[in-house]
């Protein structure tokens, strides 16, 4: 099914929902004229990423770092546990002796 432009959809997905919320203009434009257009007119612009793809591309770095972050510090918590378990065995068999 090919969208005409001004075409209005019957129904909205929660991705627009979330769009329109975020930014109101982005939805409509996006929804008016089409993804496809609006990133063929960044392309025109000159412009090699449009804001949107900036921040996404941010957003992934972000959440790369976040994620490293995350599994250090649950390694940390999980030897410093080993660690604790260890020495409460080893005081356990001192003490039973």
């Amino acid at each position: 099914m090919k969208k005409e432009k001004g075409s209005a959809h019957k129904k909205l997905s929660a991705n627009e929902i979330n769009r329109f919320i975020y930014c109101p203009y982005q939805w409509y434009y996006g929804r008016y004229y089409g993804q496809t257009a609006l990133r063929e007119q960044y392309k025109a612009l000159g412009s090699k990423q449009s804001k949107t793809e900036a921040h996404f591309t941010k957003g992934i770095k972000f959440h790369k770092a976040y994620y490293r972050s995350y599994r250090i510090k649950r390694l940390l918590m999980i030897l410093g546990l080993i660690l604790v378990i260890a020495i409460l065995v080893g005081s356990f068999m001192r003490w039973s002796k």
